[in-house]
């Protein structure tokens, strides 16, 4: 599974001594919306500005997984269930299906991410078989 996600804020990442009090104060002065992926680990991808073009930018990457070959899907997030509805059916347009699944991501991640937390993934069915 390719899993991309979005942070909606520094803070949590700033408290958890992952990023200096600097990086996020200017981070959250100019709405920097960091994307990052999970696959064997966790690896930034790129950062964006502001909450729209980050949630467009995982839309893409959904777009991306699907021309790739998945055909099954997963949206996470964290306290974001409007934005994780949105995401949801952008990716049903992309998709053609239901989600494998959704979730909220719980509190061990959450501490440390914090929330707006918004992520999509997707694999090939047959490979879950």
């Amino acid at each position: 599974m390719r899993l991309w996600f979005c942070l909606d804020t520094l803070e949590y990442l700033r408290r958890g001594g992952r990023v200096g009090k600097a990086r996020a104060w200017i981070g959250g002065t100019l709405k920097i919306k960091p994307i990052l992926s999970l696959e064997y680990e966790i690896t930034p991808v790129e950062r964006v500005r502001t909450a729209k073009r980050a949630f467009e930018r995982m839309v893409q990457y959904a777009q991306q997984l699907h021309d790739e070959g998945a055909d099954g899907w997963v949206v996470q997030y964290i306290q974001a269930t409007d934005q994780a509805e949105r995401l949801m059916e952008r990716c049903r347009e992309i998709f053609g299906s239901e989600p494998t699944f959704t979730s909220e991501v719980g509190p061990v991640i959450g501490t440390y991410t914090g929330p707006g937390l918004l992520g999509v993934g997707a694999l090939p069915l047959a490979l879950l078989s």
